[in-house]
């Protein structure tokens, strides 16, 4: 009884579903005040101090709308798809070291990836539930990215998988990033392994966040507002939610694994663990801001041409260098 009790605290309360709305709305803020620094604006100032609660009252706002759509949409099927995703990806900070109680397993890194592709596919599925030409565009740009990045995101994941798996990983994330800084170090080929899937994973992860330069799916000059163009009121809020709990998971686990994991914190103390890692994922999220502020973006041949042509030829030689 007192696990479920644990496992329920941890997915409602922390780090779960209470905390991702905190550090939703934290990054948020950080988002605006940033890109708003680099194109010379104030960001928000007014809900909150400096502007930090603005996140939040737009949320609210979107919430207290009417919950409209046109008749040829579905009405709850995109809502339960995006519940999902929601909580697929609270999940997967369970077996983080965020968690004050872990969940993992030897190859539990095969069910987080599995899960980290519910939640794209939940906000394809939100666009082509709600039809309308920029939406369907926007979907089908959305998808032809994502089936690009999402594997050049996956393989280069697999690389400290691999590596810290012959020092006791075993395959699993959480026994990973407790290692993810003896990864670097333990050999030639592994150092190079890793630096080449570090450059991988971010150009993947870009494209999996519909970040510049690959934000084809939400192109607002060309197509209005893509995969968000039908979406108004709680269905526009539950979207962007998903949206913005992404753009914290995915660089958390790029955190974890790519730079140094927990280090330099004792894997033995949760508190001081949790802080470095989330300190990590700030600043990981910070430079996803920023070069989604100064890049143009692709078209959308030019951003599948790109992570065919250059990040992948990078991720298949990392995987062999970490196989040596």
């Amino acid at each position: 009884m007192s696990s479920v009790l644990n496992l329920l605290i941890q997915a409602l309360v922390y780090p779960g579903l209470a905390f991702t709305i905190m550090l939703i709305i934290f990054t948020q803020w950080i988002a605006r005040k940033l890109s708003a620094r680099i194109q010379f604006r104030r960001g928000p100032v007014y809900a909150g101090p400096a502007g930090l609660l603005q996140p939040l009252a737009d949320l609210l706002k979107l919430v207290a709308k009417r919950d409209m759509v046109n008749k040829y949409s579905l009405t709850r099927s995109p809502l339960l798809a995006v519940s999902l995703g929601i909580g697929v990806l609270i999940t997967v900070q369970l077996a983080l070291p965020v968690a004050y109680s872990p969940i993992y397993a030897r190859y539990d890194a095969i069910a987080v990836l599995y899960f980290l592709l519910i939640a794209p596919f939940a906000i394809a599925y939100l666009a082509v539930a709600h039809p309308n030409p920029y939406t369907t565009i926007g979907a089908a740009r959305f998808l032809a990215v994502l089936a690009v990045s999402e594997p050049v995101f996956a393989a280069s994941l697999l690389v400290p998988l691999i590596i810290a798996s012959r020092n006791g990983g075993e395959f699993s994330i959480y026994l990973t990033s407790l290692r993810a800084a003896s990864v670097w170090t333990a050999g030639f080929s592994e150092s190079l392994a890793m630096i080449l899937s570090t450059i991988s994973a971010f150009i993947g992860m870009l494209g999996v966040l519909m970040a510049k330069p690959f934000d084809t799916a939400e192109a607002e000059s060309e197509i209005y507002w893509g995969v968000f163009t039908e979406l108004g009121g709680p269905r526009l809020a539950l979207g962007f939610f998903l949206k913005f709990a992404e753009r914290i998971v995915i660089p958390m686990l790029f955190a974890v694994l790519f730079l140094g994991g927990v280090w330099p914190a004792d894997p033995f103390n949760w508190a001081a663990s949790a802080l470095v890692v989330y300190l990590k994922t700030i600043i990981v999220f910070s430079i996803i801001v920023v070069v989604d502020s100064i890049l143009p973006r692709y078209k959308p041949e030019q951003a599948v041409s790109f992570m065919l042509k250059y990040a992948y030829p990078v991720a298949i030689a990392a995987i062999i260098l970490s196989l040596i």
